[in-house]
């Protein structure tokens, strides 16, 4: 998309002029049905306007994104609620300030090299290798002997583990993405993080990292897709003590290999790249030792960036209840520019995540006029750096604004898709608590049905904001519209898989696509009802009784 003129400051006062008569109920009507209306009109202008060319693809640390957050500060300021950001002269700001740490790989610095018998060859970059930025140094290397350990995983309430008879103390570990299929759905969501991966590899003395990937991960994302992703360089945030935030210092390099890059590393080990996914599909596990030395090594450079979250609060009405929170989050931050695909480089982020933040505003708005104030106080939380991986998100679980054992429940959008007539919704956490009634009861009177999962393999709970909340023992739901179409003419689930394929995380994810009105004003209802009724009732939602997350995260209140 071509760029426009950059006239934001009266898009802004336009658009939140607007805006204040959808708050206010035009006509005095809207405040006397028991669920208020949801103009799908309300909807596409704060979608529209956060993907518009001027904002640049609210990339974090921009001043794309710093529109998109005064936008929202003032939306919540114009329907009446409280800050409850960063302390400011005395009281609060719209903004929790935080500072992120940017790594670049300098071009032509990455290797992979390759020692056996004497002899060493060297990956070829893109096709056979790609490596990023290191957080912690500017000039990363590392040579060692390689340990095949297959997902990296150790689940001893499943009797798995990948490291099971090797010691890879000084030692490189390889290892698949993802984990095992045959895993339990929760589990293998949760092992698949990159975060458990390096923390068990660290445990056991590796060195270094080596990644790929299996052939059903590679059918849904393609090498080139992988390729451009590197264009963009990687952040994490930055304690105010310096110490940089989601690093493992023990691992001194790392690279991810493609299936060319995975047949040359193998070489001479006695195992080919198809024995080890035949393995991989199937779950099993055959650590070994790869022959030689390898060779991992780059060169970054650092820039420190501001960024920032919105924080508002509508308090509560019960004396008793007002300071427990429901917490609504959304990211408002999406991947900037980059690579040109049909010759357009601007990744507006139409649906991911304008969209959130559309049903977030259109909630606060709704909950704000309401005759009746929710018992607890509702806090609206739109966070940066998402696409970064989740560090908004992160920092404010770190770093609540309110204490955390405060937070009774998060209820999370993330590019809910409006693309077809919707039947269903899909609610992704929601069996892991309490969380389940009222979500099944909100989405009854919003006219949807509640389905499982339709897409396990990509492990989306803990690819979203609410996992930063889980892993602080917060209960969270993840509310999505689902693939079944309530038109028969309509394949919801091929449509679903086209947008991923064609427009997720690319130039084409920008307005004008198509935008059902009736399924955009149903969800938002069915935010409203979720989180009147987790606001409205007096038990604080609990972990389900022998709930792996509920195990593993939950612990005793701390008020």
């Amino acid at each position: 998309m071509s760029q426009g003129p950059r006239t934001a400051p009266i898009i802004i006062r336009g658009a939140v002029a607007s805006l204040a008569l959808c708050a206010a109920g035009i006509g005095g009507t809207a405040m006397a049905e028991p669920t208020p209306d949801f103009p799908a009109a309300a909807i596409r202008a704060h979608m529209d306007f956060l993907a518009d060319d001027l904002l640049e693809g609210r990339a974090a640390g921009t001043p794309g994104y710093g529109v998109a957050a005064a936008y929202v500060a003032t939306v919540f300021q114009a329907i009446g609620l409280e800050p409850a950001g960063d302390p400011a002269d005395g009281g609060s700001s719209w903004f929790q300030s935080y500072r992120l740490i940017e790594a670049q790989l300098v071009p032509g610095s990455a290797r992979v090299t390759l020692t056996r018998d004497g002899r060493s060859e060297a990956l070829a970059f893109e096709t056979e290798f790609m490596a990023g930025g290191d957080y912690l140094r500017e000039q990363s290397e590392v040579a060692a002997g390689v340990t095949f350990v297959g997902f990296g995983v150790t689940a001893p309430e499943l009797g798995h583990d990948d490291y099971a008879g090797v010691d890879v103390r000084g030692r490189i570990v390889a290892m698949f993405g993802g984990a095992p299929a045959s895993f339990p759905a929760d589990q293998r969501a949760y092992y698949t993080s990159g975060r458990v991966k390096m923390n068990n590899a660290v445990a056991r003395g590796a060195v270094g990292a080596i990644y790929f990937y299996t052939d059903e991960f590679l059918a849904r994302n393609p090498w080139d897709d992988i390729v451009k992703s590197y264009a963009f360089p990687g952040m994490r945030w930055v304690a105010e003590d310096g110490a940089v935030q989601g690093t493992w210092p023990e691992i001194k390099s790392g690279a991810l290999l493609s299936p060319a890059g995975l047949e040359r590393l193998l070489a001479g080990s006695g195992r080919t790249a198809a024995e080890l996914q035949a393995d991989a599909a199937e779950g099993v596990t055959r650590p070994f030792e790869l022959p030689g030395t390898v060779t991992l090594a780059r060169a970054s450079t650092h820039r420190q960036v501001d960024d920032r979250n919105v924080v508002a609060i509508l308090p509560g009405s019960d004396p008793a209840l007002r300071d427990e929170y429901v917490v609504i989050t959304g990211h408002l931050d999406h991947i900037g520019i980059g690579p040109e695909v049909d010759g357009d480089g601007l990744y507006n982020g139409y649906y991911d995540n304008a969209a959130g933040i559309a049903i977030m505003l259109e909630t606060a708005r709704a909950l704000a006029r309401s005759p009746q104030r929710p018992a607890r106080s509702i806090m609206f939380l739109a966070v940066g750096a998402e696409e970064k991986g989740l560090l908004g998100s992160d920092y404010f679980a770190a770093n609540p604004t309110v204490p955390i054992g405060a937070l009774v429940a998060n209820v999370n959008f993330d590019m809910p898709l409006f693309i077809f007539p919707t039947a269903d919704i899909v609610a992704y956490g929601a069996k892991h608590s309490s969380l389940a009634a009222p979500t099944a009861r909100a989405a009854a009177a919003a006219g949807f049905e509640v389905s499982p999962d339709p897409i396990p393999e990509e492990v989306i709970f803990i690819r979203s904001d609410q996992f930063s909340l889980v892993r602080r023992g917060v209960p969270a739901v993840y509310l999505m519209p689902g693939l079944r179409s309530a038109d028969p003419a309509v394949d919801g689930a091929a449509a679903f898989r086209a947008f991923l394929a064609e427009r997720y995380h690319k130039p084409s994810d920008e307005s004008g696509l198509p935008f059902d009105d009736d399924t955009a004003s149903r969800f938002t209802a069915l935010n409203y009802h979720l989180v009147s009724l987790i606001a409205n009732t007096p038990e604080r939602p609990t972990w389900n009784d022998g709930d792996f997350f509920g195990e593993l995260f939950g612990r005793p209140v701390d008020r």
